[in-house]
């Protein structure tokens, strides 16, 4: 089978766009640092973690410092819940062969946020996919297609529900593993945002592998100018204003395995299926004032689909979106209806505002 994953150019190159897998945003330098000058102390940095690169802007007297402890505390948590480092929390619970396992209360803490989104999202967003998506080889890039008696018997080990969480202990199946890939950045957005707002930083830009973290609003009061990805060519597809939320953005096409016959797999699994998402939407951006739900909401609403985010939406209506369809078409919700600009170059698309 033929690997068609894009390579993610050099950042310390391309300081101003980043083309990163999974989450599809680009941070145009027009956007970010041109529209506006400040006296204010400005600190970047960069840095690869958590299996990306990643990029943290801020401004202060001391943003230097806020930036360091950033990068620290993004380490640290990588450490916790990577799936592949064996000192992980995460390694420890998905090879343990009894239990309960003890584990550190900050995993916990993601742990409890996964299983509650689970529960919301019915299942849309599955923290425990990893027995199904490391069958297909997305893990270790050894690609597969495995048989549908093989992809039913790992389905058993991926309900949710069956896990139980006592004080800090964790009570699960033999065979049940835990994947907080689809989370995990927007939690250290949350949290290293939280380290940085602790030096006085009250403007800042965290790009997390396309994962943006904004801590309240540029130096000059204006609003953040995020470009969103058009998911067919690369392009910019249009821009949004923002401040004090996260924008991440969930997508097939960066990450994907060829089959025999030329059709595409992508990284985003369907619970119900066992096999990777196939429905109309090509990216779904979600906005909301926490990273982490962000995070695990672009995930839930790529896998719904477009009518089914729709009413997702409409049943709770605690955060926002962007839609990107086959057909052309961008839905976006009415609270950043006004803040959401289509690029001159894609007209082909129609906008419409869900209400």
């Amino acid at each position: 089978m033929k690997n068609n994953n894009q390579k993610t150019k050099s950042f310390k190159n391309n300081i101003l766009t980043f083309d990163v897998a999974l989450a599809l945003i680009i941070i145009t330098s027009i956007f970010a640092t041109s529209l506006f000058t400040s006296c204010q102390k400005k600190s970047e940095t960069y840095f690869e973690s958590m299996n990306t690169f990643m990029k943290v802007q801020a401004y202060g007297d001391k943003a230097e410092e806020a930036n360091d402890a950033a990068q620290k505390y993004i380490g640290s948590l990588e450490k916790l819940i990577s799936v592949t480092k064996p000192e992980s929390d995460i390694y420890k619970l998905n090879h343990s062969e009894t239990f309960p396992v003890e584990i550190n209360d900050q995993t916990l803490d993601l742990i409890k946020f996964a299983l509650k989104i689970a529960d919301k999202s019915n299942g849309a967003f599955n923290p425990c996919l990893y027995p199904v998506s490391s069958a297909w080889g997305f893990t270790k890039k050894q690609y597969r297609i495995p048989p549908q008696d093989e992809i039913k018997e790992k389905l058993k080990l991926c309900d949710w529900k069956k896990v139980r969480i006592e004080g800090n202990k964790v009570f699960m199946e033999n065979g049940m593993q835990f994947d907080l890939g689809g989370i995990g950045k927007g939690f250290a957005g949350d949290e290293a945002a939280k380290k940085m707002k602790e030096f006085g930083i009250k403007s800042a830009l965290l790009d997390l592998g396309g994962n943006i973290q904004l801590i309240g609003s540029k130096p000059d009061g204006s609003l953040w100018v995020i470009g969103i990805k058009n998911p067919i060519d690369g392009d910019v597809l249009g821009s949004l204003k923002a401040k004090n939320c996260g924008v991440i953005t969930s997508a097939g096409y960066e990450r994907f395995f060829e089959g025999p016959d030329g059709h595409k797999y992508i990284h985003i699994f369907d619970g119900t299926t066992g096999c990777p998402v196939e429905n109309d939407l090509l990216s779904a951006t979600a906005i909301a004032e926490s990273g982490t739900y962000a995070d695990a909401l672009s995930t839930t609403l790529y896998v719904l689909g477009k009518d089914k985010a729709i009413d997702f939406w409409k049943k709770y209506k605690d955060f926002d979106f962007i839609l990107v369809t086959d057909k052309k078409e961008i839905y976006v919700t009415k609270g950043i209806y006004k803040d959401f600009t289509l690029s001159p170059d894609h007209t082909d698309f129609t906008v419409i505002c869900v209400e």
